[in-house]
């Protein structure tokens, strides 16, 4: 199944990236890499991006799938550094630079099942079944603790702080959580 992307470039940029059908025709002045860069045997689904900085040659990018699930994020984005984007190929998240491809980073949440670009905060949230991460200008801002047993929605935000509930598996019910944007830190939630 050919994952459909959700594009979002909110953060201004300094590149193009587009979704390949398949894999790149052979170009003498074009480089095919990887994520991760050694690719485990289940790591033989993915997308194809062509990537095209605005300094620097272009290149192509094969990003392995994480899930085939309609309930995890497949989505191309930009980030609050312009010379990077986001590539969330079903549920695995890479942050790579586009004129230097070889500078990545994955984001530890496996999957991400929603992405929220926060252009007020200069951040991109990454929400797992029990944490957020968050990207910065400088890469990865802060990871939360973990706040629920299993499943969190983030509801809103409100100022600096972000508003949601997972579950309590104890109380067996839904319970409240704030997540101070700057820091990371958190107030309420249930964790094991």
């Amino acid at each position: 199944m050919k994952p459909h992307f959700r594009f979002d470039f909110t953060f201004p940029r300094a590149y193009e990236v587009r979704v390949l059908e398949g894999p790149p025709l052979v170009h003498p002045a074009e480089k095919l890499y990887h994520y991760p860069v050694k690719l485990e045997e289940g790591d033989r689904s993915g997308s194809y991006l062509r990537v095209s900085p605005e300094r620097g040659p272009a290149w192509a990018g094969f990003f392995a799938l994480g899930f085939d699930s309609d309930q995890v994020v497949t989505a191309v984005c930009s980030t609050p550094d312009p010379e990077s984007f986001c590539a969330v190929v079903g549920g695995y998240a890479y942050v790579v630079k586009a004129n230097d491809p070889a500078a990545w980073l994955r984001i530890d949440q496996n999957p991400v099942v929603d992405l929220r670009v926060l252009s007020q905060h200069g951040l991109l949230l990454f929400a797992g079944f029990t944490s957020i991460t968050a990207v910065g200008s400088s890469g990865i801002a802060w990871t939360t603790e973990r706040l629920t047993w299993e499943g969190l929605t983030m509801t809103e935000i409100k100022n600096d702080i972000l508003l949601g509930h997972g579950w309590d598996a104890l109380a067996d019910k839904e319970v409240a959580f704030e997540v101070d944007l700057k820091t990371g830190k958190h107030v309420g939630g249930a964790r094991p």
